[in-house]
């Protein structure tokens, strides 16, 4: 459980960072009220903030958390934190522009937002893409963390817009060709694992031999086939069936990033 303040920054970050930039996108397309994109920017940066407040829980001396960023130039981790804090700041910066309700402004800083939570999400994956434990030495760690943020942040939008009689159609089918993706890249990460080093091997058995690899699998599942057969079907979308299925995919990315990190071996 030691890593467990790692697995809600980083899904919680990722949701964050998802979720500014399909706001940002969505409000570049003026498809989006401003009362609207006023409480989803706030929230965001909400689940921001907590995401940073928690991982300095990781630290053996969190209140000395900002030497981190004194290695800028060497290090993955000084990146992640420099990134990922002028996310946040900006974020701050961009809901206090939908405030005031200060258009051009609002797409800049979001702009520049959405810029550095992908540089922050890339400085984060690259940290444990290190040959000393082959599970996540590899393109698929990169794949997974984005694919975190890419169906996490455009969920959690959508459930806003939906409850405000606001959702479009183009937010569900993105986040199920998200699910798809996610499904490949899951596939890619099993068989690479399977005919890796033994190293890697041994961490997909230590990840199947547990019930929560299961449940991830079930929630993960799930959370598809209800979206899509809504989808499909083009039943009307309610914001419990949203709701649901937004809580099964994090339950499923809080659940895979667990195993991330309690199942690497190393070399």
């Amino acid at each position: 459980m030691h890593e467990l303040p790692l697995v809600i920054f980083t899904v919680l970050s990722q949701l964050a960072v998802g979720g500014i930039v399909t706001l940002w996108w969505m409000d570049w397309k003026n498809t989006i009220q401003r009362k609207t994109g006023l409480l989803i920017s706030l929230s965001l940066v909400v689940i921001g903030g907590v995401a940073v407040l928690v991982s300095m829980f990781h630290l053996g001396h969190p209140f000395a958390a900002y030497r981190a960023i004194l290695n800028i130039k060497v290090s993955w981790l000084s990146r992640e934190v420099t990134f990922y804090g002028a996310f946040v700041g900006l974020s701050f910066l961009y809901t206090w522009f939908w405030f005031k309700d200060v258009a051009d402004w609002r797409g800049i800083t979001g702009g520049i937002a959405a810029i550095l939570g992908g540089l922050a999400i890339f400085s984060s994956a690259k940290i444990y893409m290190i040959p000393a434990i082959p599970a996540w030495n590899g393109m698929t760690t990169m794949m997974m963390f984005f694919l975190t943020s890419i169906l996490l942040g455009p969920l959690f939008v959508g459930l806003f817009l939906l409850i405000r009689g606001e959702l479009s159609m183009k937010i569900t089918t993105f986040v199920l060709f998200g699910f798809i993706a996610a499904a490949i890249v899951m596939l890619l990460y099993f068989s690479g694992l399977q005919g890796g080093l033994p190293q890697a091997g041994e961490s997909l058995r230590l990840m199947t031999g547990q019930f929560i690899f299961w449940l991830r699998l079930f929630t993960f599942v799930i959370a598809f086939a209800i979206l899509a057969i809504n989808s499909i079907g083009k039943q009307k979308q309610t914001g419990i069936t949203y709701s649901v299925v937004f809580l099964l995919l994090l339950i499923s990315e809080f659940l895979a990033r667990f195993q991330f990190y309690e199942t690497a071996v190393h070399l």
